[in-house]
C-alpha cells in the first residue's frame, strides 16, 4: 500500500504545480499553453479515476479470465485488456435487459451501473493520452454505420460524450468503405495494424471499433552492445537461440515460492513492464492459473526494490483472434445469438440485432531502446431482418433452376440442385 500513497501524494502534487503554471501563462506562447492544459486535464482525469478505481479493477480481472482462456502451450499471446473492454462497453450502451445483464458479468462490470462504467472509462482515457519525445499512448474510437440507416440519438451521444467516438456513415456496399475503416487503424496505430476487416457481410449495420498506440522508452535504456546470443528453452523441452539484452541496477521486484517477478519502468516511471518468470520447476501452463486479479492484488504491494542484473529477450509478437466463442464462455452469450440479442437501443428499425463478430488484432515489440505496442478491436452488429430495397439470397439448401430464353419464353433447361 506504501507504493498506491506515494503514487496519490505524486498525483496530487502535478495538479498543484499545473495549476500554479496555468495562472502563471498569460506571456506564453499558445502552444505552451496548450501543452499545460492537457498536462491539467489528463492529471485532473487521472484523479478522477483514483487508484483503487472499481471499473479498472473490473478490467483487470476480465482482462486476466480471457488471458487464462486464449492461453495455449507453446503459443505466444498478447492482448490489449483495454481495447476490448472500450470496445465492448460501447457496444454494452447499445444493449438492454438479459444481453446487457450478460455483458456486464462477463467484462466483470455486474456491480456497476452504466453510467459510472462510462464516466470511468471516459476518464481513464483522459488519464492515459501521453505524448511527449520518450512516451506516447493514444486511444481512439470509431463508430461505423450503415448510411441507409438511423441510429439512436442516445446511444450515439453517449459514445461521442464519453468514448469521443463519432459516427460515419458509410455505404458497406462499396469497397471504400472497407479501405477507410482499415485506413483509420493504420493511422491510429503508428502503421503496426494495418487491416481490421477485409469483408463486409449484407447483414452488417455497425462496426464499433477501438484503437491503442504506445510507444515508450526504457528508463534506462538496454546497451546494444550487451545483446549477445543466448538459448532459451521452450515449453516442450526444445531450445533455440535468440538475441538477450542484459543490464543491472535497481529494480522493483517479487518472488515467491513460484516464481519471480521484476519491473521495467517507462520514462518517469508512470508506465512500466512486469515480466513474471515461473520458477523451473513449475510449468509455465500450471502456472498460468494462478494469475487472478486476487493474486494480483496480494503480490503488488510486495514488490520491493533490489540492486540486480536482468536479461530479457528481444521478441516482436503479432496476434489476431476472434473472440466471440472466448466472451461467450465468459457469460457473454445471448449478445452473439440472432432473434436473442436485444441491441434495441442502437437502432429503433431494424431492432432484431447481434453482434456477428468481436476481432482482435494486436503487436509488440521489445528492444534495447523501449517498447512499441498497439492493439485494435471491432465489434460488428449485424441484422436479421432483411432491409427493403436490398437483397440477401443465400442458396445454401436444395434448389431448382431453370434456363429460359426470354424472347419466346421456352424453358431450355429445367433443374434441382439437391447436392451441389
Amino acid at each position: 500500500m506504501r507504493k498506491v500513497k506515494i503514487l496519490r501524494s505524486n498525483l496530487n502534487y502535478l495538479i498543484t504545480i499545473t495549476v500554479v503554471l496555468i495562472v502563471f501563462i498569460g506571456g506564453m506562447s499558445c502552444s505552451g499553453t496548450s501543452e499545460i492544459l492537457k498536462l491539467a486535464d489528463t492529471a485532473q482525469a487521472a484523479e478522477e479515476v483514483g487508484i483503487e478505481n472499481p471499473t479498472v479493477e473490473a478490467n483487470n480481472q476480465f482482462g486476466l479470465q480471457l488471458f487464462q482462456r486464449l492461453y495455449q502451450t507453446n503459443k505466444n499471446l498478447f492482448i490489449s485488456p483495454l481495447s476490448i473492454s472500450i470496445a465492448l462497453t460501447m457496444t454494452l450502451n447499445g444493449a438492454t435487459g438479459d444481453t446487457q445483464q450478460e455483458m456486464k458479468k462477463a467484462l466483470a462490470l455486474s456491480d456497476l451501473d452504466l453510467e459510472t462504467i462510462n464516466s470511468d472509462f471516459g476518464n481513464l482515457q483522459k488519464s492515459l493520452q501521453l505524448n511527449s519525445s520518450r512516451i506516447k499512448l493514444q486511444i481512439a474510437n470509431s463508430l461505423w454505420g450503415r448510411e441507409d440507416l438511423v441510429f439512436d440519438s442516445d446511444f450515439l451521444q453517449t459514445n461521442r460524450d464519453y468514448f469521443n467516438a463519432t459516427l460515419q456513415s458509410v455505404n458497406f456496399k462499396n469497397q471504400q468503405s472497407i479501405t477507410d475503416i482499415n485506413q483509420w487503424v493504420k493511422d491510429r496505430t503508428s502503421g503496426k495494424i494495418d487491416r481490421v476487416i477485409s469483408q463486409v457481410e449484407p447483414e452488417t449495420i455497425l462496426f464499433l471499433i477501438n484503437a491503442v498506440y504506445f510507444k515508450g522508452n526504457w528508463t534506462k535504456a538496454f546497451n546494444p552492445k550487451k545483446t549477445t546470443k543466448r538459448k532459451f528453452f521452450l515449453i516442450d523441452g526444445s531450445q533455440r537461440t535468440v538475441d538477450m539484452m542484459s543490464q543491472s541496477g535497481r529494480y522493483l521486484t517479487y518472488k515467491n515460492s513460484d516464481f519471480q517477478a521484476i519491473r521495467l519502468p517507462y520514462d518517469n516511471g508512470r508506465l512500466g513492464m512486469y515480466v513474471l518468470l515461473p520458477d523451473s520447476k513449475h510449468s509455465l501452463t500450471d502456472w498460468v492459473t494462478e494469475l487472478t486479479i486476487t493474486n494480483w492484488k496480494v503480490w503488488q504491494p510486495q514488490f520491493v526494490e533490489r540492486e540486480g542484473n536482468v536479461v530479457l529477450p528481444k521478441f516482436k509478437v503479432e496476434y489476431e483472434k476472434d473472440l466471440n466463442s472466448y466472451l461467450s464462455a465468459l457469460g457473454m452469450k445471448r449478445a452473439f445469438v440472432p432473434n436473442q440479442a436485444d441491441f434495441s437501443n442502437i437502432c429503433k428499425n431494424p431492432s432484431d440485432l447481434y453482434i456477428g463478430g468481436v476481432k482482435h488484432k494486436s503487436y509488440i515489440e521489445v528492444a534495447e531502446e523501449g517498447t512499441e505496442a498497439a492493439a485494435v478491436t471491432s465489434v460488428q452488429v449485424r441484422t436479421t431482418t432483411i432491409q427493403p430495397n436490398q437483397l440477401y439470397f443465400v442458396a445454401n439448401r436444395p434448389f431448382a433452376f431453370i434456363i429460359e430464353d426470354q424472347w419466346t419464353g421456352s424453358i431450355l433447361f429445367l433443374g434441382i440442385m439437391a447436392n451441389p
